[in-house]
């Protein structure tokens, strides 16, 4: 059973840019498995959306404190060969109890320009945390090698791709 639903968006302009100047010769069935691209893009200083709609009734703040907690921290010390306890609290600490996260509601995570990642619950900003390291390790957990949903992924990596044609 899926809790959320999710959509991913980009920059469009930004993205043809990042392809047109290091990808030109790629096709986009091509360029959507580059290992190189997908990295590029997590690395990017392109404004990106990822956007989970909440499925599951059940669902509450406290579950998505909990799971960014454990795998942003293990993503952070991914990429930084160690523990960055104060960048993870600094995220995490926009997840707060007085959240309400009924059915149908969104949680927008959008990487700014700038390397600015922002949080919106339902609509209302909450919060923003700037952090380069943070904006990979969020958007290696939606469209990296073991992405938490695959399907929203290929669809993504699908779409940009594809502006390699365009």
């Amino acid at each position: 059973m899926h809790l959320y639903r999710t959509w991913m968006y980009a920059d469009c302009d930004k993205v043809k840019k990042l392809v047109s100047e290091k990808y030109p010769k790629f096709p986009a069935s091509e360029l959507r498995r580059n290992k190189a691209f997908v990295d590029d893009l997590t690395e990017a200083d392109i404004k990106m959306t990822i956007r989970l709609q909440i499925v599951y009734s059940k669902f509450n703040i406290r579950y998505v404190f909990n799971a960014f907690q454990e795998f942003v921290g293990n993503m952070l010390k991914k990429f930084a060969g160690l523990e960055n306890d104060e960048l993870l609290q600094s995220f995490t600490s926009l997840f707060k109890d007085e959240f309400k996260i009924p059915r149908g509601s969104t949680i927008n995570l959008t990487q700014e320009p700038g390397y600015v990642f922002s949080v919106a619950i339902g609509g209302n900003h909450v919060g923003s945390v700037k952090s380069k390291l943070l904006c990979r390790s969020i958007l290696d957990l939606y469209i990296g090698e073991e992405p938490f949903d695959k399907n929203a992924r290929e669809d993504f990596l699908f779409n940009v791709a594809s502006l390699a044609d365009m």
